[in-house]
């Protein structure tokens, strides 16, 4: 499993949360995505404005691979939704370290 983490300064709160919540505009472009395990939205408790962005994926293909074959539809949401925030930073992709045991 891996997790694409992104933080935001977001302007518009509400736009935000509706575009990058869990049920939101970009979780219900991967939902049908082999591989997408869901989206997660964290909100700062100590600096309004600040979130994290955690999509989680079964591999760093299966994000790839969806990423390429919707690169158009993809790159048209970042500009839609780019009004929503000031300052978007991608920490990057992380890899889970531990298994659940079964």
């Amino acid at each position: 499993m891996i997790a694409l983490v992104f933080s935001y300064e977001v302007r518009d709160v509400a736009g935000f949360e509706r575009a990058y919540g869990p049920g939101g505009d970009w979780a219900q472009f991967f939902t049908d995505a082999t591989g997408y395990i869901g989206t997660e939205l964290l909100r700062d408790a100590e600096t309004p404005g600040r979130y994290l962005v955690i999509d989680r994926w079964d591999s760093a293909g299966a994000y790839n691979s969806f990423a390429a074959r919707h690169r158009e539809e993809y790159m048209r949401r970042v500009d839609d939704t780019r009004f929503y925030y000031d300052q978007e930073l991608r920490f990057g992709t992380f890899e889970n370290v531990w298994q659940a045991s079964s």
